[in-house]
């Protein structure tokens, strides 16, 4: 099994990148509920309690794609498509709806309780895109050209090209460096 590649710097992007590449993928950390569990432990958000997991998976998929489809056109300064928006939206809501404040070192934040559930983690990437949408960086948005993964670059100079340069930019500079070469 491959390794959780978590190069987004923002829950909602690494939760986009479930899928290795657009629009065929390979790999789909959402396509069982093994691998959803194994996802969500990479990245810091461990589901406690599976039951319920397999028939959460198609709401998971489905805010993925929502995700995605919200911040691609971000990335080239295109507006968001609305029921994207919305599907986000109603997510956070329902999520903001179910959850509750609580004190934590002298202010306070948001939880939803444990076990940890499916849902939960949903309500959290909703969260997430919301934060990002409201607060940004947005300008900071990028796409990687190999594999269309969604990355916020935090690099200082701004630079940042590829969702990780040890996978999509070494490949990229390699076949750069061959065509080259052959002509």
């Amino acid at each position: 099994m491959t390794a959780v590649e978590l190069v987004g710097n923002a829950l909602c992007l690494d939760f986009a990148n479930t899928v290795n590449a657009r629009p065929v993928a390979e790999r789909d950390w959402l396509g069982t509920p093994d691998e959803a569990v194994t996802w969500a432990a990479a990245a810091g958000r461990p589901i406690e309690e599976p039951d319920g997991l397999a028939a959460a998976l198609p709401d998971a998929r489905e805010l993925r794609e929502a995700v995605f489809r919200v911040f691609q056109p971000l990335t080239r300064g295109e507006r968001a498509p609305r029921p994207d928006l919305d599907t986000v939206v109603a997510l956070h809501g329902d999520g903001i709806a179910r959850g509750r404040l609580e004190e934590a070192d002298e202010k306070f934040r948001f939880s939803w309780g444990a076990p940890r559930t499916a849902r939960i983690l949903l309500w959290e990437v909703a969260a997430s895109a919301v934060e990002l949408l409201t607060h940004g960086p947005l300008d900071r948005l990028g796409e990687c050209p190999s594999c269309c993964w969604l990355f916020l670059d935090v690099s200082k100079n701004r630079r940042r090209r590829w969702c990780s340069m040890a996978t999509c930019g070494s490949r990229d500079k390699s076949r750069r460096y061959y065509a080259g070469r052959s002509s």
